[in-house]
């Protein structure tokens, strides 16, 4: 299993099930070591990922099994009891919209941006189903903002924010005639 992991670091071959799906629960565990420390959550840094495979190669001696392993469970082991549904609380991979739909957030790859700041997940929403929001979206038990990327009705990035009422009370005037021009068949309040 180390042998198999240490070929797939080296780039020997590819790992499908090394998904997005895992790539993000790996995202949203060192989002939480990088906010909140104190819970003294595993790290999940370059050796730990290749602890990880390890365990979910042990036995395997071909790279062809390897690649239909199924590798989550392997990762989701490194953490403590309960950890798993405290990451869920702390990190969701969505969070509840206003009108009633759950809306995704995608976490980045790296928790720390080029400051060492904690790197907040995205959400890409149109501005226009933001209006019924009464504050910010925060994740980490209100610690941390989400990046909110505002996008026009077709879909084109206008803006991001962190602070959703500012960027209303401030920003939104600003871009309003413009959108009414362009979006005419949508309400700008």
């Amino acid at each position: 299993g180390q042998c198999l992991a240490e070929a797939y670091r080296k780039g020997y071959f590819e790992l499908p099930l090394f998904n997005h799906e895992l790539k993000q629960l790996i995202s949203r565990v060192n989002l939480v070591v990088a906010v909140m420390p104190e819970l003294e959550f595993p790290p999940f840094n370059e050796s730990a990922i290749l602890a990880c495979l390890a365990r979910a190669f042990e036995g395997l001696t071909l790279a062809k099994e390897a690649q239909a392993t199924p590798l989550r469970d392997a990762f989701v082991q490194a953490l403590a009891k309960g950890q798993l549904g405290w990451l869920d609380e702390l990190a969701p991979t969505s969070i509840p919209w206003p009108d009633g739909r759950k809306v995704k957030l995608l976490y980045p790859e790296h928790a720390h941006d080029e400051e060492g700041q904690p790197s907040p997940p995205e959400l890409q929403v149109k501005l226009h189903e933001c209006f019924a929001l009464k504050e910010h979206p925060q994740i980490c038990e209100g610690r941390l903002p989400v990046k909110l990327w505002l996008c026009a009705p077709d879909g084109k990035r206008l803006e991001a924010t962190f602070n959703w009422p500012a960027f209303r009370t401030n920003s939104y005037p600003k871009l309003k005639s413009a959108l009414q021009k362009k979006h005419p068949g949508v309400p700008w309040p």
